[in-house]
Parts: C-alpha cells; sequence; structure tokens
C-alpha cells in the first residue's frame, strides 16, 4: 500500500479541533472569506457563501498563534466534499471539506501544535 493510503475505514489520521480560524481562500479568480468549523494539519472545514465544486485547486491563508508569536500559513488544497446547508434559514451556503495538498512542514506542524493545544485545553484532566 502506498504512503498516505487507508485502508477504507477511517480516513481521518489527523486530529481536529472544533475552532473558528479566518481563512482567506482563493479560487482560480475570487478570494472568499470563511472560517472554520474544524481544522486539522490535513485539511479544514467550513461554511462557503459559493459552491466550490469537488476537486477544485485552491489557495488558503490563515494565522494561527504559535506560542507567543503568529504563524501564517500559506498552502493549497482541494475540494473533497461539498454539501449544502439545508437547515439554514439563508440559501447558498455549503459545508466544505478542503484537504491540504501542498503545505510546508513547518506550516503542517505549526497546525499540529494548534490543535494539540486546543485538545488539550478542552479536555478533562487525567490522572497520571
Amino acid at each position: 500500500m502506498a504512503a498516505g493510503m487507508t485502508t477504507g475505514r477511517e480516513r481521518r489520521q489527523a486530529p481536529r479541533a472544533f475552532e473558528r480560524v479566518a481563512l482567506a481562500i482563493t479560487d482560480a479568480s475570487t478570494v472568499y472569506q470563511a472560517d472554520t468549523k474544524n481544522i486539522s494539519a490535513s485539511g479544514a472545514y467550513c461554511t462557503l457563501g459559493k459552491f466550490i465544486a469537488p476537486m477544485t485547486k485552491l489557495q488558503l491563508q490563515f494565522e494561527l498563534p504559535d506560542h507567543a508569536r503568529r504563524v501564517t500559513v500559506r498552502c493549497s488544497g482541494v475540494v473533497v466534499r461539498v454539501e449544502p446547508v439545508v437547515a439554514s434559514a439563508e440559501r447558498g451556503l455549503y459545508d466544505t471539506a478542503i484537504f491540504f495538498t501542498e503545505i510546508s512542514e513547518r506550516h503542517r506542524a505549526a497546525i499540529s501544535r494548534f490543535v494539540q493545544q486546543r485538545l488539550a485545553a478542552t479536555s478533562s484532566p487525567r490522572p497520571s
């Protein structure tokens, strides 16, 4: 099996933080602003006001706290899932999952630290 491939049960390999992070998402011609619903080192899930077809390549930019400083993450991604938001009174909203396809190891590590910090902050203390 090739590196990064999974066996078909659970495809997610990176833990997710259910945090709002402001994203700037650029397709071939337009910049969209969105907040994540969750984020991991492998991708982001957000709601967009426009349908972007699966397999569309995107550029993303966002900032994360990383210890005492902020890190600006720039990466490429591809839309892997789109679902219309049907429970909303507003029309034309789409929950969109984006898989990071090109991201530096430094930025992936910053996202991982962010997720781990958020998960540690929300989990109850465990006995040693």
